[in-house]
C-alpha cells in the first residue's frame, strides 16, 4: 500500500514561505492588501518584519509601510529595557545613539523604537517617568502646557509587561541605617529643609561645567553609596553600601556613575554623619500602578492606550493629530504576555507611506496579535532601529527640525529596546537567507545575502561569505554563489549551505509560458516496505539512478521521504 507523503516544514521554513506572501486585512471596514517585503531573525527570540499595506479609503489610495519587531518574552536571552537618552534627565539622543550608549559586552540593545512624548526645547521634559534597569531615570513634571496625559507600560522583576494608567512613586520612602531608621522624602529633586533625598546618576545638575552633581548647598551632609547587588528595582528593598566618608558643610557632591548620593538637611545630618565606609543601608521607595504596589524594573510612558483586551479604544478629542494620517509608533503584547510587538508606520510620504490615524494603528496592532497596546510619540520621532542593520524605516522631517534630512533619525528623549543578555559568541551555528522568496525569470541572476547567527540566536554576521548554493538544474544554473534562471515554469527551492548548516527559500521560475511545475516532495509517494533500497528523484519528481554529488535530490527510503544534498 502506498501512503501519500505530507512534509511538515520546520518553523523557520514556514516563516520563509510566508515572506513576500499577500493577504488581506480589513481596516476601517475597507480591504487592504498586505505584502510581506522582509522577514528575518534579528536577535534572540526576536524577528523584524516589513509590510506594504495598500487600499482605498474615502476614494483615495492609501499606501503604508509598516516595520515591526516581535519579541519572545520567554526566551532566556532577551529582555525589554527602557533607556533614557544620555542616561540623564535633561538629554536627547537618536535611537541609534541610545543603543550605542547602553550596549556593552553581554548586554546588546539590538532592537528598539522611540517612546515618550517630550518638550523639544531644553530641559526636554518627558511626558512621564522612565525607570531604566531598576533606576529612576526621571520623574518630572509633564511638559509645559501639555495637552496629553501619561500612560505607561512597565515590566516587573520577571520581565512581564503591563499597561498602567497611573504610576505614582510613594511620597515618602524608608531608609534603615545600621542602628536606626529614617525617611526618604524623594528622588532626584532639589533638597529642601529637613529632607533626605536620593540622587541617581541621571540627575543632571551641572557644576563648573561638569554634569552629575547634586547641586545642593553647604547646609547639609552627603554620602556616596553603591547598590550591593547591581541593578536596583523600584517597589523593592535595595541594599546600598557606603563607598566614601560622609561630608558635612560642603554640598554639591559628585554622583557615582554606578551609585547614588544620600543627601540630608536638618535632622538627617547626624544620621548621615554617623555612617562609615562599608556600612550597609537598606532603602525602600514604593511605587504604585493604578493604585496597587508594584515591583517595577522597567517603565516608560506614552499616550494613549489604543487596544484593551483586544478592543480598539476611542480616539481622545485631544490632541487633534491622533485623528490625522501621521507617522506612528506603538507597543503592545498578546493575551498571555509571552510576545511583545513594537511597530513603526511611516508617514508624510516618507518612503511613499501616507501615515495612519490612531484608530488604524490600533487595528494594525490587533492584526499583529496584540491584545493590549499603547501609542508612543510619532511624527518625526518615529524610528525603528536594528543594531546590526541600522534604521529600518524612513523617519520623516517636520517643522521642528527643518535641517534634518528625510530618513535621518531625530533626537528623542527615550527608547524601548529588546536587549540580548546572551554571552558574546561570534561562532555561526545557523543561517538565514535575507530574501525569503525568489521570483526568477529566464536569464535573471541572483546572489543571496546570508545572515549568520550564533547558538543564542544573535545576529553576528549580516554578510556571510563562503557558502554554497544548490538548486534543481531544471530551474537555474549555479556559478559560485550566483544562480541564473533557465527557461520554463517551475517551483523549487534554493538551498544555501555554510559549513554544516543550511537554509532554503522557495524559488519561482517563470519565462512567461505555461503553469508552474511543482518542484517538491509532495508528489513522491512513500512506501510501507522499509526494506526497499533508497530511491532518488530530481526536485521535479523524475526518477534518477545515480545522483551526482553536490546536487539536491529527493530520497525515498520506504516510508521516509525527504530532500537532501548528496555528499
Amino acid at each position: 500500500m502506498n501512503l501519500k507523503h505530507n512534509l511538515l516544514p520546520a518553523l523557520m521554513l514556514a516563516l520563509a514561505s510566508q515572506a513576500q506572501a499577500r493577504t488581506t486585512w480589513t481596516i476601517d471596514k475597507t480591504p487592504f492588501t498586505v505584502d510581506t517585503l522582509y522577514h528575518a531573525t534579528v536577535g534572540p527570540g526576536t524577528t523584524e518584519t516589513e509590510l506594504r499595506v495598500e487600499g482605498r479609503s474615502g476614494g483615495t489610495t492609501l499606501v503604508n509601510n509598516l516595520f515591526y519587531v516581535t519579541v519572545d518574552l520567554r526566551n532566556p536571552y532577551v529582555e525589554m529595557r527602557a533607556a533614557k537618552a544620555g542616561n540623564a534627565m535633561r538629554a536627547v539622543e537618536t535611537v541609534p545613539e541610545i543603543s550605542d550608549r547602553f550596549t556593552k559586552p553581554g548586554e546588546e540593545y539590538f532592537a528598539g523604537v522611540n517612546s515618550d512624548f517630550f518638550n523639544t526645547y531644553y530641559p526636554y521634559n518627558a511626558l512621564g517617568a522612565t525607570i531604566s534597569n531598576g533606576s529612576l531615570a526621571n520623574f518630572t513634571t509633564p511638559p509645559a502646557q501639555a495637552d496629553i496625559d501619561s500612560y505607561y507600560i512597565y515590566f516587573d522583576n520577571c520581565g512581564e509587561p503591563s499597561l498602567s494608567r497611573h504610576v505614582t512613586p510613594s511620597p515618602e520612602g524608608s531608609v534603615t541605617y545600621p542602628d536606626r531608621s529614617g525617611y526618604i522624602h524623594s528622588v532626584n529633586k532639589a533638597r529642601g529643609e529637613n529632607q533626605l533625598i536620593i540622587y541617581t546618576p541621571q540627575w543632571q545638575y551641572t557644576s563648573n561645567g561638569q554634569q552629575g552633581h547634586t547641586g545642593t548647598n553647604q547646609y547639609g551632609a552627603e554620602v556616596a553609596l553603591r547598590p550591593v547587588e547591581g541593578a536596583t528595582m523600584w517597589g523593592d528593598i535595595q541594599s546600598l553600601e557606603v563607598i566614601s566618608a560622609p561630608e558635612k558643610g560642603i554640598g554639591n557632591m559628585k554622583i557615582p556613575t554606578d551609585g547614588y548620593v544620600l543627601s540630608g538637611h536638618g535632622l538627617a545630618i547626624d544620621q548621615i554623619m554617623n555612617l562609615k565606609k562599608g556600612d550597609i543601608v537598606k532603602a525602600y521607595i514604593g511605587i504604585s500602578a493604578d493604585g496597587r504596589q508594584a515591583k517595577i524594573k522597567e517603565l516608560i510612558a506614552g499616550f494613549p492606550f489604543i487596544l484593551i483586551e483586544g478592543m480598539v479604544q476611542p480616539t481622545p478629542g485631544y490632541p487633534g493629530h491622533l485623528a490625522n494620517l501621521e507617522p506612528r509608533t506603538a507597543v503592545g503584547y498578546n493575551h498571555d504576555k509571552s510576545r511583545l510587538t513594537m511597530l513603526v508606520v511611516d508617514g508624510r510620504k516618507a518612503g511613499g507611506s501616507a501615515g495612519v490615524t490612531q484608530n488604524m494603528l490600533a487595528q494594525f496592532m490587533d492584526k499583529l496579535g496584540c491584545a493590549q497596546a499603547m501609542n508612543f510619540d510619532g511624527g518625526g520621532s518615529s524610528t525603528m532601529y536594528i543594531r546590526p542593520l541600522g534604521v529600518r524605516n524612513v523617519p520623516s522631517t517636520s517643522s521642528l527640525d527643518p535641517n534634518r534630512k528625510e530618513g535621518e533619525p531625530r533626537v528623542v528623549v527615550n527608547a524601548l529596546f529588546a536587549v540580548s543578555k546572551a554571552p558574546v559568541d561570534n561562532s555561526i551555528t545557523s543561517i538565514e537567507i535575507r530574501e525569503k522568496r525568489l521570483d526568477l525569470s529566464t536569464g535573471q541572476s541572483f546572489t543571496p545575502t546570508v545572515y549568520g547567527y550564533n547558538q543564542y540566536g544573535s545576529l553576528v554576521d549580516t554578510d556571510v561569505q563562503g557558502f554554497t548554493c544548490c538548486i534543481a538544474p531544471e530551474i537555474a544554473t549555479v556559478s559560485g554563489t550566483t544562480v541564473t534562471g533557465l527557461t520554463g515554469n517551475y517551483r523549487g527551492d534554493l538551498t544555501v549551505t555554510y559549513g554544516s548548516v543550511s537554509y532554503s527559500i522557495p524559488v519561482f521560475l517563470n519565462d512567461g509560458n505555461g503553469e508552474y511545475v511543482n518542484s517538491s516532495v509532495d508528489n513522491i509517494e512513500a512506501d510501507t516496505d522499509l526494506n526497499l533500497p533508497a530511491e532518488y528523484y530530481t526536485p521535479l519528481g523524475q526518477r534518477i539512478t545515480s545522483p551526482t554529488p553536490g546536487t539536491l535530490v529527493i530520497e525515498r527510503r520506504g516510508s521516509h521521504v525527504t530532500k537532501r544534498i548528496i555528499r
